[in-house]
């Protein structure tokens, strides 16, 4: 079923199409007599995406086109034909970008080396990034174009986002463009390039460096349109691909940025060598819907023993084959008619012989229902395998609990989203921040926070007792534990606990030898706070007694 051509593109419809025609030929050499349902009882045509990539072979020489190894546009809408593949997507792109994106300072700005004006300039450049990331996109934001990014390259192997720029030739923005459209051409000649950079003294100084640029081109309903890969600085007509310098700026190309898997000139999905089994999982799925669809229908064969059927319970037999499908037809009954031979016996008399009608069940030879629940779950394993991915990521948490469950998170964190993570904030940071003019700080991707407050409690006891911990230390861990902003304590109770009360019982102890009465006013001022209290409870109290509270 699965064949890959020359130029190892995917054509697994056509194939389907010609196993479809083999198989509707298997059985006609056979001498049975096999009775068939009409068309209408089912189809064996198949469901799945039946679209050729017009873009393939449709370029000249010129134009310098590398065709992609697989089917892009196929590769785009193959999710739709998975039971897991769209959960392991979506597990990508939320849990990659789905927690926010920032600009972070590259230094502690509480750190004791910093000075003022270095200081100054990393929150002005903080400032500068988080407004470029909050105002890249403004119809869907910068977090959802990312996503579609992603998505697209996991479906695909390839994601692209358009980069514009203002009139200061800088990048103010981006979009998205769909993987199925854009073609990648070979690369141009190596041309010189200036690069900002910070030297070793801190200062800002320039380099320059030889760098072979791709172009790009998209084509919807046989419109061309083309790009220059992002970071070209060599202005490109949009409509014809030719670089120039007299070209009008409503006719400059834009750039695009491209993310793949892989390092080859396009990228390659992650699935792909689980494409088959996708495939096969599908046929499964239909074949089942069939069995259903159907209904009561058994595979079975009517054998006739020293008789035969007449014309009119032949054609009974033909008509409940036909009707045999639907909920509508369930539950009748059918009424064979047979007459015996005319034999003549030892006293030359005709008599007609006993005859002797069977139905056995051929239903034993067909696959059954387990095989296909083993043969999909395993197919479901694999494809999750391929992502690197647990069950728990996908909807499937029936054998997980707490424990199991912290550790699947802990580990696919740190094997999988934190390194997909740094190498697209890496790129994005390369692509972005020497052009912003930004070196102070960073773009960052932020994680989902894994930290088990009920299990640092008890690890900090020790700590705590030994007074090695001061109160301010573990507010951050109290703003978690409550959900609130706890703010830190005054510097000067910013001790550990043990020292706190040797110091409260000092004073106490000073006061009471200087004050011998001073005791005696607090324990009254104690008692008189401790009825007030008790009032408050016994009101509380007696409202909630009367269901006012």
């Amino acid at each position: 079923m699965f064949q890959i051509s020359k130029k190892r593109r995917i054509n697994l419809l056509e194939n389907a199409r010609k196993d479809g025609r083999r198989d509707a030929n298997v059985g006609k050499k056979v001498t049975a007599q096999v009775f068939k349902a009409k068309a209408g009882m089912g189809s064996n045509s198949s469901n799945q995406i039946n679209a050729e990539d017009k873009l393939l072979g449709s370029f000249s020489d010129e134009d310098s086109v590398i065709n992609p190894p697989y089917n892009l546009e196929e590769l785009s809408k193959i999710a739709e034909y998975s039971t897991i593949l769209q959960q392991c997507i979506d597990a990508y792109k939320t849990n990659i970008i789905g927690f926010g994106i920032e600009g972070k300072s590259r230094v502690d700005l509480n750190g004791d080396e910093i000075t003022e004006a270095d200081k100054l300039q990393s929150e002005q450049e903080q400032k500068c990034l988080s407004n470029f990331i909050k105002y890249a996109n403004m119809d869907e934001g910068t977090e959802a174009i990312l996503q579609h990014v992603i998505e697209d390259r996991e479906r695909t192997g390839n994601g692209y986002i358009e980069v514009l720029r203002n009139g200061a030739n800088m990048p103010d923005g981006f979009e998205f463009a769909a993987a199925q459209f854009i073609r990648v051409c070979k690369k141009t000649n190596p041309i010189d390039v200036t690069y900002k950079i910070i030297d070793t003294e801190g200062k800002e100084t320039e380099i320059t460096r030889k760098k072979r640029f791709r172009r790009y081109l998209q084509v919807i309903d046989d419109k061309k349109i083309w790009f220059k890969e992002y970071g070209d600085p060599r202005p490109m007509n949009y409509e014809t691909g030719k670089y120039g310098e007299a070209i009008a700026p409503e006719f400059l190309a834009t750039e695009l940025l491209h993310f793949k898997i892989g390092s080859g000139t396009y990228g390659k999905p992650r699935f792909i060598g689980n494409i088959v089994g996708l495939y096969g999982a599908r046929k499964a799925e239909e074949l089942n819907l069939l069995y259903f669809k159907n209904g009561r229908h058994v595979p079975a064969a009517i054998t006739v023993s020293n008789g035969e059927l007449d014309d009119e319970s032949y054609n009974n037999i033909q008509e409940y084959m036909n009707n045999v499908s639907g909920s509508e037809n369930a539950h009748q009954f059918l009424l064979l008619e047979v007459k015996g031979d005319e034999v003549e016996n030892q006293k030359g008399e005709i008599e007609t012989t006993d005859v002797k009608v069977e139905i056995k069940s051929l239903a034993d030879m067909l696959q059954k229902d387990a095989l296909f629940l083993e043969y999909d779950e395993s197919h479901r394993k694999k494809m999750r395998s391929a992502f690197r991915l647990p069950p728990l990521y996908t909807g499937e948490a029936d054998e997980y609990n707490k424990a199991t469950a912290e550790t699947a998170k802990k580990i696919t964190e740190e094997q999988v989203f934190q390194p997909e993570r740094r190498a697209f904030a890496r790129t994005l940071n390369a692509a972005f921040l020497e052009p912003l003019g930004i070196h102070e700080a960073k773009l960052e991707i932020k994680s989902p926070d894994l930290t088990d407050i009920t299990s640092i409690a008890p690890a900090l006891y020790p700590f705590n007792s030994a007074g090695a911990v001061l109160p301010n230390d573990i507010r951050p861990l109290l703003s978690k534990l409550l959900g609130k902003k706890v703010d830190d304590v005054p510097d000067e109770l910013n001790k550990p606990i043990q020292l706190l009360l040797a110091e409260m019982q000092a004073n106490s102890q000073a006061q009471s030898e200087t004050n011998p009465l001073g005791n005696i006013q607090k324990s009254f001022e104690y008692d008189e706070q401790s009825l007030i209290m008790k009032d408050m409870r016994d009101l509380l109290m007696e409202l909630r007694d009367h269901g006012k509270i």
